[in-house]
């Protein structure tokens, strides 16, 4: 069988051959979407395919410049369909190898393994016998509320001077200014045109979104969102309305537990109230042993380990 091996190209549907490979191999979620934002923010030579003669395809593998660590590339795992053969896996892994390493911005090659992928095991032996090793675990601690019982708290404090209203399409602009005024979440996603692009299409399409003022100015903002478990942001076989974004204008973190009664409330409105609202944040720790004291613990989830290439 005849092979054709490529770097990534906008518009060639190259994003829904990526998203059909690692759905199918890894049981995790993705969208063609998602993918082509990513794509698009890095370099073609970065994500290398492989296809069939008639464009079908076979295996891919992608990687990505670290955000916060100067000089880290991530290197993925080489996805592949039942029917590629282990050369093919090899191949990719070859080409987006040796291409990282005439690059001045990669001093080190490090990748990750989510857990809840239905090959999290092989990857794991894969990456151990390419020399990497585990250096951090990522953990996400979760608490779940009775919307009903938040939609009723009461509102106390600065807060209680806040306004509150649902956002419009007319808020486009607002929402994205909050968003690059907010570190924290200033870099999920690579430019301001993909941030524009999420909440038109998305967030204020859905229609959910709720906006907190201080007087004329906007300082938090966030949406409730029903989303079906799909064991990478929700573990377990239930249902959840989770807050889809958090955006805080630097000095008023404290308005978070109003930003939650208001989405408690606008979670009533969209007919949810009996659906938990999950809320969560992330941490690392180096701590080996400390994956044992989170299976002992439901309200911390073990979702992912950084290895680094030794």
């Amino acid at each position: 069988m005849k092979i054709i091996y490529r770097h990534y190209e906008p518009d060639q549907g190259l994003d829904e051959i990526q998203e059909k490979i690692y759905t199918e191999a890894s049981g995790l979620p993705a969208t063609a979407e998602q993918i082509r934002q990513r794509n698009l923010s890095r370099d073609p030579k970065m994500t290398w395919y492989a296809l069939t003669e008639k464009g079908e395809p076979l295996a891919y593998i992608t990687s990505r410049d670290s955000g916060s660590e100067f000089g880290r590339t991530y290197i993925g795992y080489p996805w592949t369909m039942p029917n590629a053969s282990a050369e093919v896996q090899a191949k990719l892994f070859d080409e987006v190898s040796a291409f990282l390493k005439t690059r001045k911005n990669t001093r080190e090659l490090a990748t990750t393994v989510v857990f809840t992928s239905k090959i999290a095991k092989k990857q794991l032996e894969y990456w151990h016998k390419k020399g990497f090793v585990e250096e951090r675990w990522l953990y996400r601690y979760v608490n779940d509320y009775n919307a009903n019982e938040v939609a009723e708290w009461k509102i106390d404090g600065k807060t209680s001077k806040l306004t509150s209203r649902k956002a419009t399409k007319k808020d486009l602009d607002l929402l994205v200014e909050l968003t690059q005024a907010d570190r924290f979440i200033s870099n999920a996603f690579p430019t301001v045109d993909a941030f524009r692009a999420y909440f038109k299409d998305r967030v204020l399409k859905d229609d959910h979104a709720v906006l907190l003022f201080d007087k004329d100015k906007l300082v938090a903002a966030s949406a409730p969102l029903r989303i079906e478990p799909d064991q990478q942001f929700i573990l377990g076989d239930e249902a959840r309305v989770i807050m889809r974004f958090t955006s805080t204008r630097p000095g008023y973190e404290y308005v978070w537990k109003r930003l939650l009664i208001e989405v408690a409330k606008e979670t009533k409105a969209a007919g949810w109230s009996e659906i938990p609202i999950r809320t969560s944040f992330d941490f690392q720790s180096f701590i080996p042993w400390a994956t044992n004291l989170a299976a002992m613990k439901p309200e911390i989830q073990l979702f992912e380990v950084v290895l680094k290439q030794s």
